[in-house]
């Protein structure tokens, strides 16, 4: 049996303004687009592809029109956009310009410096903005408490604040769900905040244990470090010369240095039967 969708509003012109006219959709009149026909081409055209594909993701594509032609409309209310260098990202939701100005991106927010997903976060701004030329779009207010210009932040046709919600790296916050208040964009970035998987942190390996220290080997006596009373060059001590002693006296021995007592006729360093 086919899925059963809701019924597809229709869109259709409402009250004429001028050369503009005003368009509305069939949800409860809900008004998609009022710029002029061009822009109802559009919109019309991401429902229809709505429609051709699944038919019940009409109200998502709708919303999605919605919201890019807002996004549109910022750009475009104040002319040409100016341009702004970023030469630092601060962390993953502040900027800092070349004119010494900080931006603080509405509607997201990224971890704090020490926090898991921080690193990762400030490295994927970096990658998008720093040393590039960016777009300010101003929203509800114009500064936070420390100063800082709030802005959305767009490189291109890019949604800077958007891709980092996209990326897990930073959620959808400061909007109309925790007292802040509504922004123009707050919509396509819960949407995004949604669908976004979530980036989880990997404990760095503990370090390894250090190993324990290796003793030296002992090195062989020489006549340098012989015993009080003992003839330097031999090991065990053999005592000093003179007298004269033999193998009889000392017993096997290993000659390291000097032999006056001449116990090692063959000079292999061992005497005495030590060899």
């Amino acid at each position: 049996m086919p899925t059963q969708c809701a019924e597809t509003p229709a869109v259709r012109p409402a009250r004429g303004y001028g050369s503009t006219t005003r368009w509305e959709a069939g949800f409860g009149g809900v008004v998609v687009d009022h710029l002029g026909a061009r822009r109802v081409r559009a919109i019309a055209g991401v429902v229809l592809a709505a429609v051709l594909v699944g038919g019940c993701g009409l109200a998502d594509a709708i919303e999605d029109a919605q919201a890019k032609e807002q996004e549109r409309r910022e750009r475009t209310a104040d002319g040409p956009t100016k341009k702004y260098k970023v030469v630092r990202v601060v962390d993953g939701d502040t900027v800092e310009l070349a004119n010494g100005e900080h931006v603080r991106l509405i509607g997201i927010d990224a971890p704090e410096d020490g926090v898991c997903g921080a690193v990762a976060a400030t490295k994927k701004l970096t990658r998008l903005v720093e040393g590039k030329k960016i777009a300010l779009v101003r929203g509800t207010d114009n500064r936070d408490r420390y100063g800082r210009l709030l802005r959305y932040v767009d490189r291109g046709a890019t949604d800077v604040g958007l891709v980092m919600i996209r990326s897990g790296l930073a959620i959808a916050r400061y909007d109309s769900r925790d007292g802040y208040g509504a922004h123009p964009r707050e919509r396509s970035y819960l949407k995004a905040d949604r669908k976004a998987a979530e980036v989880g942190c990997t404990a760095k390996p503990a370090p390894p244990e250090p190993k324990p220290p290796v003793s030296p080997k002992p090195k062989p006596k020489t006549f340098v470090d012989a015993p009080s009373g003992c003839a330097p060059g031999y090991s065990p001590c053999v005592p000093a010369y003179p007298p004269d002693l033999d193998c009889a006296d000392t017993g096997p021995v290993t000659v390291t240095g000097p032999d006056p007592h001449g116990l090692d006729g063959d000079g292999d360093g061992l005497a005495c039967g030590g060899d």
